[in-house]
């Protein structure tokens, strides 16, 4: 069927269809994409019709189904082939409606042997179920890296002959079986070392055995917040050993990528829907912040000071000790990314990143500039598609310099869930209209010499090897390369540097360099290669006129801990420039392991004078103890906003000192402008064991109290301190309070202290229908028995308006025990006849399977079962009546357009960018086909006798917290848990498409699809 693609940059009409097998953005498009049927824009003969492409750019469709399915990554070799992992089994389990490959899926080489763009020849090099939904694939010579969790298997052709010779596992243990926040690519550094990621379902690295993995230095690879968590980043070398944590709590990095300079790249996934998707430059031994560093709680749990947008707020951007975002770009589904170095595609986009975004159907650049010791970055799209099935996964360089595209093809983007196993695109951009290029013999010095600048992995990783095992007969090459400069220089230097005779003289060579990024480079290469001496070499560069050189001479201080480190440290400290957050936490990264040391020599070389600018900022990121009474003089101080004044607080939860809590309960008798605040920060911040050891502790703080009555704080030591006297107090802030989170918690909270009377006398008396029906929202989702049994009351004395006691029904929906109670009085026939319909959808979300399926039976005129989609998806709805329907089937669990909505399952404000109109009659049809990762619903019964629904938002050691319907959230002590089972479906409503009528879904869909973000990105300076 490929045979017409023959003809590039040809028109060719087939049955009246006009095609383009091969287009740049200069050449008219003569088929009009949006124009096609539903069914005509999935055929690949369309698919250049869609697509954008920049200026100078060609772009050609090098393969599609049939010859090959579902790609998730991809290699290419030295000789130009394109090998592809496929993922038709992807979450097989999940989607038992899709016919699937028992044999398992593929990892294909595509070749193009006659040079014109397109793959003609196909072979299927291993198939297996072992390599299902495969994530990353990485050739390097005769050996093929497949990461496919919970294993990362290493193939060896020895004789080249495209058949495997041997099957190993490299690691094991690796969670996220089927799932795609596993473990990822691997990729070839210019260091002689791999590199690769995880998710954050990952978990832990093991052995091939089972057997723990340390890092080379001695910690547990293991997300259990001992020393890492969430998703990592990790580098090694070739055979495996001296495994490195090059960073955590990610949530989901689809893949890295190294310069030649040795900086590391790559881009991670926010939870759906909150818009905080980011490109991350790797400060290496960083933490990420997807997670609270010290408690691993949830970034919706309240903390002092965080920021008041949510995609900042879901890095935990605010906490000292959190890495910055080169970039962060709204929604999205960031995928696979490469530095492109190599010099075939334009000029300006030489040097910078290219990644893939299926989540917007586009491939981008990001053009990096400094700023400070950090980046800042501005984003070129290169390809961008019509067609919202185009779904680029992947970006890989080939021998030639053209990049190639993946293309999972698809109606959604991952989400764990396929629309389709059989579609699937590879493409080719570039500026030449033919795949040609004359193979380079890297067995010689010459070639090896040559291949050493190529950006394709093989051929680069070929030609490094060659050179490396030349040793001294390398040096006139390596010399040449040197002469050249940029890349070639510092490609050169790496390898100069491992000749163990020359170590020393290329050191120092790149140190003394005029090049800034060749200066970074030395420090990269001392830290690698010569630890033993790491001091005298760093010595160098403390006091570089670079403040990106000073961020890698501090973070090379990181595990040395002598005293000249700290003296070091300590030159570096006082040459930071305020307000570069890059700066600062490079300075921490590399006193953490060493704080008291590193900032005692900061401390007497600052003197009296240490409270400056800088200063003010070294005392709040640095984990020393000294710097505790310091905070606390900071604080006292007159000049502070009430932002800085939060985020002074929040350090001190990062911070050990003997006499934390008397510090803090000093705090409470100062005269300050901004005494109030000061008052409900502290007592926040003071330990429960603490306050409870005395009774003047208890005294001081129940003193206090009414000071800062209606604070988050106040809510907050009134729950750890389970004060009842504060009921009178919890009511008013349920009913009075701004925050509808705050409200939400004190309503949770009430009942929790035996506070419910103070709601019953409230909802029965004369206050005003408006008022009821707020404490009736905030009471939505509350499981505690007591709150069930008030509105159980009021609906039996059905003495409330037909507004209010709907909205009681579905505050009673929200919860187990509530849907219980609804349950039981639909079986009783006691259920009001004009509330059936609401308290149903409630009951149709029931983790209980009696209850869910029988649900239905109560309501009359339910739809079919037998739905076509694909009739469905051909018509067109009303998206204005789309949005009143929103309202009443959806807004009770989901956050929307404009922030409208509840936030229980995954935000919507960008649900028309990320599933196409197919899979959004899918999704709702068959919700628990495709349950979004970190919203897998569980049952907790604790000892107690209580049963709770929700998702988990966070786990610590002592307690989880789960978020429930109504967005409630609940803690829950460990030690309590009777029994906690994971749910085998969706708690989105099953079967919601039974009780509305086909118009009424068809306009539902049409307003969905008007849920778009455009490309909003979000630079944080």
């Amino acid at each position: 069927m490929f045979k017409f693609f023959r003809f590039l940059c040809s028109i060719v009409t087939i049955s009246g269809i006009i095609l383009l097998t091969s287009c740049s953005k200069e050449e008219k498009k003569v088929l009009v994409f949006s124009s096609l049927t539903e069914e005509q824009k999935r055929l690949p003969e369309h698919a250049l019709s869609s697509m954008t492409i920049a200026e100078g750019l060609n772009l050609q469709l090098f393969a599609s189904e049939p010859m090959v399915h579902n790609p998730t990554n991809m290699a290419i070799d030295a000789k130009g082939r394109v090998w592809v992992c496929e993922g038709s089994n992807y979450r097989s389990f999940a989607n038992p409606d899709i016919s699937y490959e028992n044999e398992g899926d593929r990892i294909l080489i595509l070749e193009d042997t006659d040079n014109d763009g397109v793959a003609d020849t196909s072979k299927v090099f291993y198939q297996g179920q072992d390599v299902n939904a495969a994530l990353g694939i990485a050739v390097l010579g005769n050996k093929i890296f497949v990461s496919a969790s919970p294993n990362v298997l290493l193939f060896t052709d020895a004789n080249g002959d495209d058949i495997p010779d041997s099957k190993d596992i490299l690691f094991s243990g690796i969670e996220g079986v089927d799932h795609d926040h596993g473990v990822h690519t691997f990729v070839f550094g210019p260091d002689g070392r791999l590199y690769f990621n995880f998710g954050n379902n990952g978990k832990q690295l093991l052995d091939k055995n089972g057997g723990v993995i340390n890092d080379i230095h001695g910690n547990e690879i293991k997300a259990d917040g001992a020393h890492f968590r969430e998703g990592m980043a990790f580098r090694m070398e070739m055979d495996g050993s001296n495994v490195e944590v090059l960073g955590h709590n990610f949530r989901n990095p689809y893949e890295l990528s190294v310069d030649s300079y040795g900086g590391i790249w790559q881009s991670d996934n926010d939870d759906d829907g909150n818009r905080g998707t980011r490109i991350n430059y790797l400060m290496e031994y960083g933490n990420y912040g997807f997670k609270d560093l010290l408690t691993g709680q949830n970034w919706r749990e309240r903390r002092t000071g965080w920021e008041e947008e949510i995609p900042k707020r879901h890095w935990h951007l605010n906490d000292p000790g959190t890495v910055p975002n080169l970039l962060q770009t709204g929604s999205g589904s960031p995928c696979g990314i490469v530095v492109y170095e190599d010099d075939l595609l334009p000029e300006k986009y030489r040097g910078q990143l290219i990644h893939a975004e299926p989540g917007h159907n586009v491939v981008r650049s990001y053009i990096i500039d400094q700023q400070g010791a950090g980046y800042t970055a501005s984003i070129e799209n290169l390809v961008k598609s019509e067609d919202d099935w185009f779904r680029p996964d992947d970006v890989t360089v080939a021998p030639d310099g053209s990049l190639f595209i993946s293309d999972w093809y698809d109606g959604g983007v991952g989400g764990h869930k396929a629309e389709d196993i059989e579609m699937g695109r590879i493409y080719r951009l570039s500026t030449s209209d033919t795949y040609n290029f004359e193979p380079l013999d890297y067995t010689t010095g010459e070639g090896a010499a040559e291949g050493l600048l190529s950006d394709n992995m093989d051929l680069f990783y070929s030609s490094w090897k060659q050179l490396h095992a030349m040793g001294d007969e390398a040096e006139p090459y390596l010399k040449r390369l040197i002469k050249k400069g940029g890349i070639a220089k510092a490609r050169a230097l790496w390898l100069g540097a491992e000749n163990d005779t020359k170590t020393d003289f290329y050191l120092k060579m790149a140190l003394q360099d005029d090049d800034e990024k060749i200066r970074m480079l030395g420090i990269r290469m001392a830290r690698y290669l010569a630890s033993d001496s790491l001091e005298n070499y760093l010595e160098k560069v403390v006091n570089d006129p670079s403040s990106q050189v000073r961020r890698e001479a501090a973070i090379g201080l990181r595990y040395l801990g002598t005293p000249k480190a700290a003296e070091l440290w300590a030159t570096l400290a006082q040459q930071h420039t305020p307000g570069d957050r890059w700066s600062l936490e490079a300075l921490g990264i590399g006193s953490d392991i060493h704080p008291d040391l590193y900032f005692a020599a900061w401390k007497k070389k600052a003197g009296q004078q240490w409270a400056d600018d800088v200063g003010k900022e070294i005392v709040w990121r640095t984990r020393a103890s000294a710097t505790v009474p310091m905070l606390a003089e900071l604080i006292i101080s007159r000049d502070l906003s009430e932002k800085t004044l939060a985020s002074y607080f929040r350090a001190f939860d990062f911070k050990k000192h003997p006499k934390k809590n008397e510090t803090l309960l000093a705090l409470l008798q100062v005269e300050h402008p901004l005494v109030t605040k000061i008052k409900a920060y502290a007592i926040g911040q003071l330990d429960v064991d603490f306050v409870q050891a005395s009774p003047k502790n208890l005294r001081t703080v129940k003193r206090i109290l009414p000071e800062i009555a209606g604070a988050p704080e106040w809510l907050f030591i009134v729950k750890k301190l389970g004060l009842k006297d504060q009921n009178k107090e919890i009511f008013e802030m349920m009913v009075e309070g701004s925050d509808e989170n705050l409200r939400k918690e004190a309503t949770s909270l009430l009942f929790d202290l035996e506070g419910g009377t103070l709601v019953t006398n409230f909802l029965k008396s004369d206050a005003s229908e408006a008022d009821k029906m707020e404490i009736l929202n905030v009471m939505s989702g509350v499981s505690h028995k007591e709150a069930i049994t008030l509105l159980k009351n009021l609906l039996a004395e059905d003495a409330m308006s037909h507004a209010l006691t709907r909205r009681l029904v579905e505050a009673m929906g929200n919860s187990w025990g509530g849907q219980k109670e609804l349950y039981s009085l639909l079986e009783e026939g006691k259920l009001p006849e004009a509330h059936k319909t609401t308290a149903i959808l409630k009951l149709m979300t029931s983790w209980n399977s009696t209850i869910k399926e029988n649900a239905l039976k109560f309501l009359d005129g339910t739809l079919t079962e037998d739905i076509n989609i694909e009739t469905l998806v051909a018509r067109k709805g009303d998206a204005v009546h789309g949005k009143a329907l929103y309202a009443t089937y959806c807004s009770s669990c989901h956050v929307g357009g404009n922030g409208v909505g509840t936030d229980f399952g995954p935000g919507l404000s960008d649900i028309g960018n990320k599933l196409s109109k197919q899979f959004l009659y899918s999704n709702i049809i068959y919700p628990s086909a495709g349950i979004s990762f970190g919203y897998e619903g569980y049952t907790v019964k604790t000892k107690d006798g209580s049963t709770y629904t929700g998702y988990i938002l966070s786990r610590t050691e002592d307690e989880i917290t789960l978020k429930m319907m109504g967005d409630i959230q609940k803690d829950i002590e460990l030690s309590n848990v009777e029994s906690m089972v994971a749910m085998e479906k969706s708690l989105m409503t099953e079967g919601l498409h039974k009780v509305m009528s086909e118009d009424d879904l068809v306009d539902l869909v049409t307003y969905l699809e008007t849920l778009k973000i455009e490309e909003e990105i979000v630079a944080l300076r």
